[in-house]
């Protein structure tokens, strides 16, 4: 078994780092100036576990191929991040609230990002060693 490389997740951690930072900061985008439509804000969630995801699938598949293990644990762990985010934002008390829906975008986000990273990812990886 080769040890976990930390670099190789830097993608990942910096979604992270950037998911965390406008799930808790107090109001990151001025979000009141981009109301689009009822539940936009839901879409956003949804998009943004998936983007960890994939993303984290591409580290995954870069570095040691897919493994079952590996994926449930990066599924889980992205829906786990998902709740603590939804509490702590209820528990900080900064104009923002904890909501089960965003919770529930975020896990429904996260489940998506699986399928298509497995769908995707290695496909890609086959097409850019067809171009080099």
């Amino acid at each position: 078994m080769r040890p976990f490389r930390f670099l190789a997740f830097v993608p990942t951690i910096i979604v992270l780092v950037v998911i965390t930072y406008l799930s808790l900061a107090k109001n990151p985008v001025h979000s009141q100036e981009f109301y689009l439509f009822e539940g936009a804000d839901k879409l956003v969630h949804g998009c943004m576990y998936l983007g960890l995801v994939w993303i984290g699938c591409f580290d995954i598949y870069r570095v040691s191929k897919f493994t079952a293990p590996k994926l449930i644990l990066l599924v889980c762990g992205a829906i786990v991040w998902g709740g603590l985010m939804e509490l702590l934002q209820g528990a900080m008390s900064m104009g923002r609230s904890a909501d089960w829906y965003d919770f529930l975008a975020n896990s429904c986000g996260a489940i998506l990002g699986l399928i298509l990273g497995v769908n995707s990812v290695p496909y890609l990886f086959k097409k850019c060693k067809k171009l080099s």
